[in-house]
């Protein structure tokens, strides 16, 4: 089923829709760029995203 969507998926412009805009997808892969581990700043707190050796993903503090 991903390996159906476009590398990139950005919700369309709202011309005044009322249904919810369509989550964008980015792989993870062009997130980490061949790193186990990336950090993400999320307002004033910075949260490590760790990619396992079985290739799970663990969000931390």
């Amino acid at each position: 089923m991903i390996d159906e969507l476009p590398r990139e998926s950005f919700p369309p412009a709202s011309d005044g829709d009322a249904r919810p805009p369509t989550p964008r997808v980015v792989r993870s892969e062009d997130l980490f760029r061949g790193a186990r581990e990336l950090l993400i700043a999320h307002g004033q707190e910075t949260y490590r995203l760790r990619l396992t050796r079985s290739g799970k993903l663990i969000l931390g503090k």
